[in-house]
Parts: C-alpha cells; structure tokens; sequence
C-alpha cells in the first residue's frame, strides 16, 4: 500500500474488471462521441494519467490526445470510443470507471468506484505542545 495524503492506494486490491482493465459509464462514452463529432476528428482519444499531487495524494489528469498510443500505453474501448492508459497510471486505476459528469458549475471526467484508492481517516494536523486539547484530564 502507498499512504498520500488522506488516500491509501492499494496496488494489490482486486480490479473486478478481468485482466485488470478501465471501464467506462455511457455518459464517458457520450461525450467522447461528442468531442470527436464537433472537433472533426475521428482519431482524438482521451488519456487518463496519475500524477503525484503534492500533500494532496494523487490526483487524476485528463487529456485529449491524437495520434496512436505509446508502446507502453493500454487501450481501453467501449462503443468504439478510446481510453489510453500509460502502464505507471494504470497501477492506479486499475479496475476502476471513467464517468463524465455534468454538474451546475463544472462538467468533467471524473476516475469513480477505484478500487486502489480507500479513503483514510481524517488526519489531524500536530498540535503545538502549549495547545490546551494536550492537557491530560
């Protein structure tokens, strides 16, 4: 297990997904049809990447790439619609669902139901030695 922030990514939990594959909602599907459709290009694929995001944990970025795949990238299909996945990334979302998610201030894709990333406890910050709560009662 990998402790970041107030995640613990667990690269041994079990993917659900077959071989250790991405899945993806219908409204992913949807959208990627749409970007495809209004940018007039067919080939555009949507990249899913972890990135180290400081005391924050990981966080997930996604990009629109055209163009094959890199020799070490794993492609993940539903409907005709692509997801590339580098093999570093993919240790972490493995077994996990691509959504895309339309809400009042944002639209975006979002990584769900991952199961390498538990959620921890609330960690609380140190406190200063003069801090009233360290009083033994």
């Amino acid at each position: 297990m990998i402790r970041t922030g107030r995640r613990i990514w667990n690269r041994n939990a079990s993917t659900g997904a077959g071989e250790g594959g991405l899945k993806l909602t219908d409204a992913a599907v949807e959208r990627l049809k749409e970007l495809r459709r209004d940018g007039g290009n067919e080939e555009v694929l949507l990249r899913v990447r972890v990135d180290a995001g400081g005391c924050s944990g990981f966080q997930y970025r996604f990009d629109l790439m055209e163009g094959p795949p890199g020799e070490k990238d794993r492609v993940f299909e539903k409907d005709g619609q692509k997801v590339v996945v580098d093999d570093v990334s993919l240790a972490f979302v493995e077994g996990a669902t691509v959504d895309y998610v339309e809400e009042l201030i944002k639209q975006s894709f979002q990584v769900v139901d991952n199961p390498n990333a538990e959620m921890d406890a609330d960690v609380e910050a140190p406190s200063q030695p003069d801090d009233p709560r360290n009083d033994v009662v």
